[in-house]
C-alpha cells in the first residue's frame, strides 16, 4: 500500500494535535498499512524516543515537535521506499532554545541515567491507559466484565509493584510481560478491535459481511468518513461538540441518570422511555466520546449559547474490593455558563421540585430533538413524549 493511500488517518492525527495522540494506535496502524519491516522499525524507535522526551519536565515543545514531524512522514505521499527515507532522515529535532536534538543520543542517553525512574514512569501511564479503557470496553461489553476484571486486578498489582523501590526493573519487565500473556489481556486487545468494527456496524449501512471484509486501515477511514457526516447532521440540528477538559464534572446526575433513582421526576415515564434514554446516551458516548478514548460528549445549542449538555457513562460506586463488579450508570448533566465559568444546573441551586423538573427539561429538549433528527440515533417517541409532556 502506499502511503498516498494510507495517509488519511495520519493527516487525522497531525489536524487533531498532541493531546489526542496514541502512539500504541500509531504503531498499529503502521503496521497494518506497511508491509515493510524496516518502517515499523524506524516508527517504533522514534516513538519511544517521544515517549521518553514527553516524560520530561520542560520537553513539551520538542514532543510536540517530533509528533508533528513524524505524523508529517505518513502524509507526505509517495511509496514505502519514500516513507523509509523520510523516517531515516528523522534524526534530530529543534528542542528548547533552538538547540538541537539527537534522538539517539537522546535514548541512550535516558537509558543510562534515567532508564529504570522512566521505565517505571512509562509503564504506570500505560497502565493506568489500559485501565482506562478496560472500563469503557466493560461498559459496551458486560458480558466480558468477569474476565476484564480479573485484567484489572493484576494491572492494579503490577501498579503497586511499580511504587515499590524494591522490585527492580527486570522483575518488572517479567511482570510486565506475564500480564500481556494473560488470556484476559488477549481478549481485551480483542475487544479494542471489535468496538471499530461494531461502531461502523451500529452507524453505518454495512453488512455483517462486509464488516468482516475490512481491513483496519478501511476501517479507520470509513469511521472518520462517518464522524463527519455525523458531525454534518449535527450542526444542522444546531448544536455542536464541545471540547473542554470535563474531568471536574464527571460525577452521576442527582437525576437525569440511568438508575432512575428520582422516582418522582420519572413517575411517568415508561419501560420503552427508559430504554430509550440508556440507549441515547450509550450511542452518544459511543459515537462521539469512545473513539478519543473518553466515556463522555459535551455539546452546546447554536439557537441558545447558553445551554449546554454532557453525556457520561459513570461508575455507579467505586468498587470495595478487586472482585466487586464495576457497573457503568449512563446519565446527561445539563450546564450553563457565567462569564468564563461553566455552571451545572442542580436542584439546591433551585429549590422549588417542579421549577427545577421544568430546567432540566428545558435545557435537555434542544439536544433531543437535535439527535432526533439523526436516523442512526433513533430517538423513540416515547422518550420525546416524556420530555415533552408538561413543559
Amino acid at each position: 500500500m502506499s502511503s498516498d493511500q494510507a495517509a488519511g488517518f495520519f493527516r487525522s492525527v497531525y489536524e487533531e494535535g498532541d493531546a489526542d495522540f496514541d502512539a500504541l494506535r500509531f504503531l498499529t496502524e503502521v503496521e497494518a498499512q506497511f508491509k515493510s519491516e524496516d518502517v515499523v522499525h524506524e516508527v517504533r524507535w522514534r516513538l519511544e524516543a517521544l515517549t521518553q522526551i514527553s516524560s520530561q519536565p520542560g520537553m513539551e515543545s520538542a514532543s510536540a515537535t517530533l509528533r508533528d514531524k513524524l505524523t508529517q512522514v505518513f502524509t507526505a505521499g509517495g511509496n514505502e521506499a519514500a516513507v523509509l527515507d523520510r523516517l531515516k532522515a528523522l534524526t534530530e529535532i529543534e528542542g528548547k532554545d533552538g538547540a538541537r536534538l539527537d534522538l539517539r543520543s537522546f535514548l541512550k542517553r535516558d537509558r543510562r541515567v534515567l532508564s529504570e525512574q522512566d521505565y517505571r514512569a512509562v509503564l504506570g501511564r500505560k497502565i493506568a491507559n489500559t485501565n482506562a479503557h478496560v472500563i469503557n470496553l466493560i461498559a459496551y461489553y458486560p458480558q466480558a466484565e468477569p474476565d476484564l476484571h480479573k485484567l484489572g486486578a493484576a494491572l492494579r498489582g503490577l501498579t503497586t509493584k511499580i511504587k515499590d523501590g524494591s522490585v527492580n526493573t527486570s522483575s518488572l519487565r517479567r511482570m510486565e510481560d506475564k500480564v500481556r500473556e494473560m488470556p484476559s489481556f488477549g481478549l481485551y486487545e480483542d475487544l479494542k478491535s471489535r468496538f471499530l468494527k461494531d461502531w461502523l456496524g451500529r452507524f453505518s449501512q454495512l453488512s455483517e459481511e462486509q464488516l468482516k471484509g475490512l481491513t483496519p486501515a478501511e476501517i479507520q477511514r470509513m469511521i472518520q468518513e462517518h464522524q463527519r457526516h455525523q458531525l454534518t447532521q449535527l450542526l444542522k440540528g444546531r448544536i455542536k461538540p464541545i471540547d473542554l477538559d470535563m474531568t471536574d464534572y464527571l460525577g452521576l446526575h442527582d437525576t437525569l441518570e440511568a438508575g432512575f433513582n428520582d422516582t418522582e421526576f420519572w413517575r411517568s415515564a415508561n419501560a420503552a422511555s427508559k430504554a430509550a434514554f440508556i440507549k441515547w446516551v450509550m450511542d452518544v458516548v459511543r459515537a462521539f466520546g469512545m473513539l478519543k478514548g473518553l466515556r463522555h460528549a459535551f455539546f452546546q445549542s447554536e439557537d441558545h449559547p447558553e445551554q449546554y449538555l454532557l453525556f457520561g457513562l459513570g461508575l455507579s460506586h467505586l468498587p470495595e474490593a478487586s472482585e466487586d463488579a464495576i457497573r457503568m450508570v449512563p446519565y446527561i448533566k445539563p450546564f450553563t455558563r457565567k462569564g468564563t465559568y461553566l455552571l451545572e444546573i442542580r436542584r439546591r441551586d433551585i429549590g422549588d421540585s417542579d421549577a427545577y423538573y421544568h430546567e432540566l427539561r428545558h435545557y435537555t429538549l434542544p439536544f433531543l430533538f437535535a439527535f432526533d433528527k439523526m436516523k442512526e440515533f433513533e430517538i423513540r417517541q416515547e422518550l420525546v413524549s416524556f420530555f415533552t409532556t408538561g413543559y
